[in-house]
């Protein structure tokens, strides 16, 4: 089968260009032909605040580096390189209304097989205009929409017509193995994690407003923050100091680099998502393919990837004495090593390999 992925992906960073590197690997294994149809530029400099949009990542698939999604005349080039390639199924990487211009005039240019949308999510965790005009001027063209849980498939019916709705495909968002390698802990002290790029609904300044908590049960505790801040990384390290937390936390409010990720969930018991609202997260796959528990939000579709008390736990958004008590529980009833075997037995049933079988519809 001939297979044209349309998005981001290496040299790009994020969590959308890694999936889409993830499912490309395993359609490559399974010996199909397929080529990325990539962004040349993701975003004018003035939307991306978080530092260089590319990094050095090794990528060994076909790679077309054709769209620039806000410049119009790259849109006719990248449908017409697509319809050359003559693919069997084209699969398009969806997670904001940022680029449904482009999307839509493409799609509507696609001559040849399944037009396939892959949708990380729905409705934008920031405030977009024009949303459900965008979304419904993308998702008409689809022959087939994929969602990766139960709540983005909810969103999907919020803001469109049954007639769109019904093409969609529950999916899921399958455990990463990038890094591979040695998963046992290194840290002498407790250690808890938050980790990815840190915008304002991820939450981090619940969790800083739960550490005080923590201390008082748990004085030796430590938190590592690694990932560059969006936006005002300035009062993220405020808080810090107003909260008497700099001698507990330890910043590296910058991009992490795949060969330094294995480091930080190595020396972390636990991976905390205190998010105020999600679909679904890269993050938790990451944290797993280190067998590392984490407490999450009961927010979207993160439920849907924690088994509590097997995988990890639950706990009410934006309530810093909840996620105080969930970590205090997880180091007081000693939950590491059982979690942990509870992570071993959820990554042998959600692979790359069942997600592949459910886009090609073997």
């Amino acid at each position: 089968m001939k297979i044209a992925l349309l998005g981001p992906a290496p040299p790009f960073r994020g969590g959308i260009s890694l999936f889409a590197s993830h499912l490309g690997n395993e359609f490559a294994n399974q010996g199909h032909e397929l080529c990325f149809f990539n962004f040349r530029q993701q975003y004018p400099p003035i939307l991306f605040t978080a530092g260089k949009q590319t990094d050095d990542i090794k990528f060994n698939h076909p790679t077309r580096r054709i769209l620039t999604p806000y410049l119009p005349h790259t849109w006719a080039p990248t449908a017409k390189a697509i319809n050359e390639f003559k693919p069997d199924i084209t699969i398009v990487s969806w997670w904001l209304p940022f680029f449904g211009p482009a999307y839509a005039n493409i799609l509507g240019r696609l001559k040849h097989g399944r037009k396939v949308i892959l949708a990380h999510n729905v409705e934008p965790h920031e405030e977009w205009l024009g949303t459900r005009m965008l979304l419904r001027s993308v998702f008409s063209k689809a022959d087939e929409i994929v969602v990766l849980s139960k709540s983005c498939l909810l969103e999907l019916k919020r803001n469109l017509p049954s007639s769109i709705v019904r093409k969609a495909i529950l999916g899921f968002h399958p455990i990463y193995d990038t890094y591979g390698g040695d998963t046992a802990k290194t840290n002498a002290l407790p250690s808890i994690l938050f980790f990815g790029m840190i915008k304002a609904y991820k939450g981090l300044d619940v969790l800083l407003d739960a550490m005080p908590i923590i201390r008082v049960a748990i004085p030796d505790i430590r938190l590592v923050i690694a990932g560059a801040v969006y936006k005002d990384q300035a009062a993220y390290e405020e808080k810090i100091r107003r909260l008497d937390l700099s001698a507990v936390v330890e910043t590296h409010f910058r991009y992490i680099s795949d060969e330094e990720v294995a480091g930080f969930f190595r020396q972390s018991d636990l991976c905390v998502l205190p998010y105020k609202s999600a679909t679904q997260s890269g993050v938790i796959s990451t944290s797993y393919s280190y067998d590392t528990p984490v407490i999450a939000s009961d927010v979207g579709g993160l439920s849907e990837y924690i088994e509590p008390d097997t995988t990890g736990l639950l706990v009410p958004a934006d309530n810093p004495p909840a996620l105080a008590a969930a970590v205090i529980h997880f180091y007081g009833k000693g939950l590491l090593k059982q979690m942990q075997e509870g992570i071993r037995a959820y990554k042998e049933k959600n692979t790359w390999f069942e997600l592949a079988k459910i886009m090609l519809h073997e």
